[in-house]
């Protein structure tokens, strides 16, 4: 099964970023704990909304990065989620976002979308 709709759309619709920037304090952290434990729970839902309209279906990875994509670099900070064509069992892309969690920082951006290898 083939993708219909192209990359560049995907990154358009797909593409969010949060960055969070604080003192070092123990407020500054406990606000990027929330921040992190809010955005896992709300994801799936965020992007499957987002390309549901496309006929898609999405899936967070639980698995590490490093298991997944272990060519990559900063596979260590990936949050990787699977599209699916509906009622395929076999995703079509995989979208990657890094998250980048300091001591007084936390950054979430869509890294990059990899089409699945045959």
């Amino acid at each position: 099964m083939c993708l219909s709709t192209d990359l560049d759309t995907l990154r358009r619709i797909l593409s969010m970023r949060l960055v969070f920037e604080g003192g070092s304090g123990w407020v500054s952290r406990e606000l990027i704990d929330v921040l992190e434990d809010y955005l896992m729970e709300r994801l799936p839902v965020m992007i499957n909304d987002l390309v549901e309209p496309l006929g898609l279906e999405a899936s967070i990875l639980s698995d590490s990065g490093c298991n997944i994509f272990p060519e990559e670099e900063a596979c260590n900070q990936l949050v990787i989620a699977e599209l699916y064509a509906s009622e395929a069992d076999k995703p079509l892309v995989y979208v990657l976002y890094r998250l980048i969690k300091g001591e007084n920082t936390f950054e979430f951006y869509l890294y990059k979308i990899v089409e699945k290898p045959d």
